[in-house]
């Protein structure tokens, strides 16, 4: 594997942590300010809005275990696509939900910053 794919990988291991550790200040400092979420409901949450939501427990991340994940990058973009299960409290509805989760990141300098993400059902 690449370096660069191997911080990117790094990236999207250290925010799933984040989600289930309810660290939203580190969130806050690897996603992008104007990162977006799109649910499965195909809601576009903005990062703030998401990140609140962590805080409050509307969305409580209990495990996130990814299957299969792949990674390319064309110049100083670069996609993840990671079929994961998600073990969540979402808005009072608790699952484990088999998700793809398409990540968008830019290089920046030598960083690899998550611009938005699409989270769809498998």
């Amino acid at each position: 594997m690449s370096e660069d794919k191997q911080k990117i990988l790094a990236v999207y291991q250290q925010i799933d942590d984040a989600m289930v550790n309810k660290a939203t200040l580190s969130l806050a400092n690897i996603l992008d300010d104007n990162y977006v979420l799109v649910h499965m409901t195909g809601y576009h949450q903005s990062k703030q809005e998401w990140l609140e939501q962590i805080d409050n427990e509307q969305m409580k991340y209990f495990q996130i275990m990814p299957q299969k994940t792949t990674i390319t990058i064309d110049g100083n973009t670069a996609t993840l696509i990671c079929d994961t299960k998600i073990d969540a409290r979402i808005y009072g509805f608790s699952n484990t939900w088999s998700m793809r989760m398409e990540m968008h990141f830019e290089k920046r300098e030598n960083n690899w910053v998550p611009v938005n993400t699409i989270a769809t059902c498998k």
